[in-house]
């Protein structure tokens, strides 16, 4: 009995499976008349502008230029260098006291790079530390990237007993 009933599920509760009012609602509704179109932005005289248009295009939002003053990447690679340096210089890898030193790192790390002063930008600041050996370590990560304004840097620090790598990433707010 289990599979046999599908759970009851309305409008705005965290248990609504079904699509939000989202492009294909609003073009379908835009095309059958019940939404009047918005006029077009471009001048073509069309009355029609599709829903992604007005989300997309550069004209819609005049306030849209992007950064004044890109992202100083060499600036936080130089921080990088030197907070990781004097920080883990004589340490031993040692599984609590790197856990600690992570955490430590990325909030220095993160207040050097918040006193740079960019406007706009959010900084991201991931740090990882692990014991030098013979294995392997692959890390990946993910996001969504305006090419022409976000950036990171990234350091990789290694001593006898122990490698860090601490990424930072500088995205742009809108």
């Amino acid at each position: 009995m289990w599979g046999s009933q599908e759970p009851e599920r309305t409008a705005g509760t965290h248990g609504d499976l079904r699509k939000p009012w989202g492009y294909e609602e609003q073009l379908g509704a835009m095309e059958s008349g019940e939404i009047p179109p918005e006029p077009a932005v471009d001048g073509s005289g069309s009355s029609f502008q599709s829903p992604s248009a007005r989300l997309c295009s550069p004209e819609a939002e005049p306030g849209l230029a992007g950064p004044a003053r890109r992202f100083p990447a060499a600036a936080v690679d130089a921080i990088l260098r030197e907070v990781l340096g004097s920080a883990l210089r004589e340490q031993r890898y040692e599984p609590g006291p790197c856990r600690e030193a992570a955490k430590a790192i990325a909030e220095v790390v993160q207040a050097r790079v918040q006193e740079l002063v960019v406007p706009r930008y959010k900084i991201v600041v991931v740090t990882h530390i692990g014991q030098l050996g013979q294995q392997s370590l692959q890390i990946g990560s993910r996001c969504l990237w305006d090419p022409t304004s976000d950036t990171f840097s990234s350091y990789v620090y290694k001593n006898t007993s122990l490698f860090a790598v601490a990424n930072v990433y500088g995205v742009y707010f809108e």
